[in-house]
C-alpha cells in the first residue's frame, strides 16, 4: 500500500515495489527518488514507517533485513542516504508501528516469531521477546493491539525497555494476517473465514 509522507512541506507518495522503494509526487507522478531493496522472493510487503523528526524512512523485508533511509530535498528531487542497515530485524508480511524513536513489530519468517523494538535513528535492536506468532499490530491510546496469525488478540504496552502484555485471548482461527481496524471504540478483526466486531468501550 502506498504511504503518503511530507518532506520539508512537500507531499510524497512512498511505494514499496518488488525490488526497490520509490518516492513520487502524488499530484503528477514525477519520480523524486528510488532505492534498490531486493530479496530472493520479491516480497517487499511491509509498509515503511516514516519518522518526520529525523526524516528517516524505515523499511524492512525478509532476507534483506531493515534499513533506515534519510531523505532531504534537492531542488525538485530528493537525496537519499542510508543511515543504517541490519539483518537482525526482518518485518515480513505483517506490519510494524512507529511510536517515538522506535518501531515495534514481529520479526522473522518462522513461527514462533520475535516481537521486537528497533531504534529508528541508529538501527539498533532494543529488545526481542517471544510470546506471539507472526503478528500485526495497531497503536491506539498509548497501547498496542496485537493480533497474531494464530488468531490470538492481545492488548500490550511497548516501550524502549520492553513489552508488557496486559491481556490476551484466542478469538480467531489460523491464518489471520489482516491488520485490525479500529473505528471509535469498535475493533474489527478477521481471519480467512470470519470477521468479528468487538466493543472496546
Amino acid at each position: 500500500t502506498p504511504k503518503l509522507i511530507n518532506l520539508d512541506g512537500e507531499d510524497q507518495m512512498v511505494t514499496f515495489m518488488a525490488d526497490e522503494i520509490i518516492g513520487f509526487d502524488p499530484n503528477n507522478g514525477d519520480l523524486k527518488w528510488r532505492v534498490e531493496h531486493g530479496n530472493q522472493w520479491k516480497q517487499n510487503v511491509c509498509m515503511p514507517v516514516w519518522h518526520p523528526q529525523s526524516k528517516t524512512l524505515v523499511l524492512s523485508s525478509p532476507e534483506a533485513g531493515a534499513k533506515g533511509l534519510t531523505l532531504s530535498k534537492n531542488g525538485d528531487k530528493a537525496d537519499v542516504k542510508e543511515a543504517w542497515s541490519t539483518r537482525k530485524v526482518q518485518f515480513y508480511h505483517v506490519n510494524s508501528v512507529g511510536e517515538g524513536d522506535f518501531v515495534y513489530g514481529t520479526t522473522g519468517m518462522q513461527t514462533p516469531a520475535f516481537f521486537a523494538a528497533l531504534n529508528v535513528k541508529t538501527g539498533e535492536l532494543a529488545w526481542r521477546e517471544r510470546g506471539f506468532a507472526k503478528a500485526t499490530c495497531l497503536y491506539a491510546d498509548g497501547k498496542l493491539i496485537v493480533l497474531d496469525e494464530d488468531g490470538q488478540l492481545a492488548l500490550a504496552s511497548a516501550t524502549p525497555k520492553g513489552l508488557t502484555v496486559e491481556s490476551k485471548t484466542n478469538i480467531l482461527e489460523k491464518v489471520t494476517w489482516t491488520v485490525p481496524t479500529l473505528v471509535g471504540k469498535s475493533l474489527f478483526v478477521r481471519d480467512k473465514k470470519n470477521i468479528v466486531a468487538l466493543d472496546l468501550g
